[in-house]
């Protein structure tokens, strides 16, 4: 990349670094600790502040990633999302998309200068856009380079602890024990498993044995992903892994507000909540965008609670008011 580590970064915005900004080490009494998942084009600052505000649940909410270029220059939405104002009273966890241990070394330095004591690296988006490039869990089709790529970035003491995001393998679930065995060997802060390899996507069987593996081989602080929608998948999984600590939650999320507080054996979200929460949501995203695109977020985030409901389907797809997309969502 041709620069220092801390070298002032073409198009990367710079902050005087803030104490007490982004994700301590957690101390959580009551498990699990839960991570909430980012969804591109939703889970923005809004979105988690909102959500924070209203409903809370998350211990951690993780930014949608940054696409490392070769540049160093991050979007004006990038920049925003992980400036520390965005981010104000929350645990938040950027997350980098690169096959490049010198760009993502780059990157740290910059997620540290900005305040945060934590990044994450993505080795489980399946999107053949970005597996066809070697990126996300395309590196884990050869787990040689995976592990060189691996040595070169902690070669040198990193600014910030580093945990890793990843699918269980790229062709079949028989990779894992071989990818387990390489991240076992690295000290990341923990280690998010998505229970589906790449040619799964987000469908089909998840692989929950997978996870159990991880705990036998010490993987650093695993966390669990995949089909948490509620409160029984989740007493289910403890259950089942009683060692577990941690889980990651996306689309339950996006269904279910309040799934986080209804873990922790709070109440569900009543119909005034929900219609102040997509309210809330809706002049947020109208003040920083414009009403067409604030609507259409609404419009994709409902999609979620209304999937598998013909008849609220159709209400939303007919919406062109928030109230007539709240009126499809719950039902007034």
């Amino acid at each position: 990349m041709g620069m220092e580590p801390n070298a002032r970064k073409p198009g990367i915005m710079r902050y005087e670094r803030q104490k007490g900004r982004g994700m301590p080490p957690l101390k959580q009494t009551t498990k699990p600790v839960i991570y909430f998942a980012p969804m591109e084009g939703i889970t923005d600052g809004i979105f988690r502040r909102v959500h924070h505000e209203l409903f809370g649940g998350a211990d951690v909410y993780c930014l949608p990633f940054h696409k490392l270029t070769q540049s160093m220059s991050l979007l004006t939405r990038e920049i925003r999302d992980i400036s520390p104002e965005e981010n104000e009273g929350m645990n938040v966890l950027p997350q980098a998309l690169t096959r490049d241990p010198e760009q993502l070394s780059a990157w740290l330095y910059y997620v540290s200068e900005c305040g945060y004591s934590c990044a994450d690296l993505n080795l489980g988006c399946p999107s053949p856009t970005v597996t066809r490039r070697g990126r996300g869990s395309g590196m884990l089709r050869d787990p040689d380079e995976l592990r060189f790529f691996l040595d070169r970035l902690f070669a040198n003491t990193l600014p910030v602890s580093l945990s890793v995001k990843t699918r269980i393998g790229y062709e079949s679930a028989e990779e894992w024990p071989g990818i387990a065995e390489i991240l076992a060997g690295y000290p990341f802060a923990h280690v998010t498993i998505h229970v589906r390899t790449t040619r799964e996507q987000y469908t089909g069987g998840i692989h929950p044995e997978a996870f159990e593996l991880a705990l036998q081989k010490r993987i650093p602080h695993p966390v669990y992903n995949g089909d948490l929608r509620t409160t029984e998948d989740v007493n289910n999984l403890l259950v089942r892994c009683p060692a577990a600590e941690a889980v990651m939650i996306g689309r339950g999320f996006l269904a279910d507000p309040a799934l986080g507080r209804r873990i922790r054996g709070g109440e569900a979200a009543g119909k005034d909540e929900l219609r102040a929460w997509y309210t809330a949501l809706y002049e947020g995203w109208k003040e920083r965008f414009q009403g067409t695109i604030a609507l259409g977020r609404i419009k994709k985030l409902m999609e979620w609670p209304c999937e598998g409901d013909i008849k609220k389907k159709r209400l939303l797809r007919r919406a062109d008011t928030i109230e007539s997309c709240i009126h499809a969502a719950i039902g007034e």
